[in-house]
């Protein structure tokens, strides 16, 4: 179209208005959402720092710009302790970083752990044999519940998911 100039902005702030209005609150148990901005907060996940927003392969486009949590958090001037708590690939849990997470959430009011797929399971390439988030992430869940039970999981993935194995470990669950 001639004289048209794409707006970087402007689309930034679209996509970040669709990605607000999809969230979908699939558990709220004793009213653990919205949290107060003054809530000592812990976020466990690698998937805070590195969100995991679409599909992989060719299904995936790259942003002109990307907003993850923490750098939300940060911009909004909220304070919060963070552990990334495993790696993104399909290696065995680091154990320092799931005790670095253990020790992070074990001081919280509210720990928010982001959990998902890696883009290994998430491609058009092949058929997907489970819809079970990583054991890795559901064995630190577990840990974490047992240091603290004022728990959120935000789910980070570009594909469906199953929440039965480890929904009660949780207050709050966020499909995002």
């Amino acid at each position: 179209i001639e004289g048209y100039r794409f707006d970087v902005q402007a689309h930034y702030d679209t996509a970040r208005r669709a990605a607000r209005e999809s969230i979908v609150l699939l558990k709220n148990d004793d009213g653990i959402l919205p949290l107060s901005t003054d809530t000592k907060l812990a976020v466990i996940g690698e998937f805070a720092r590195t969100p995991r927003y679409q599909g992989s392969g060719s299904s995936h486009i790259p942003p002109t710009r990307m907003t993850s949590f923490l750098d939300a958090l940060s911009d909004a001037g909220i304070e919060a302790a963070f552990a990334p708590g495993f790696t993104l690939d399909d290696s065995e849990q680091d154990a320092a970083l799931r005790d670095e997470a253990l020790r992070t959430a074990q001081d919280a009011q509210t720990v928010v752990v982001f959990l998902g797929l890696p883009s290994e399971a998430e491609s058009e390439g092949f058929d997907r044999t489970t819809l079970d988030i990583p054991r890795k992430q559901t064995e630190l869940l577990t840990a974490l519940a047992a240091v603290n039970k004022e728990i959120i999981v935000v789910l980070s993935n570009g594909s469906v998911v199953s929440v039965e194995p480890w929904r009660k470990q949780a207050k709050g669950i966020v499909e995002s």
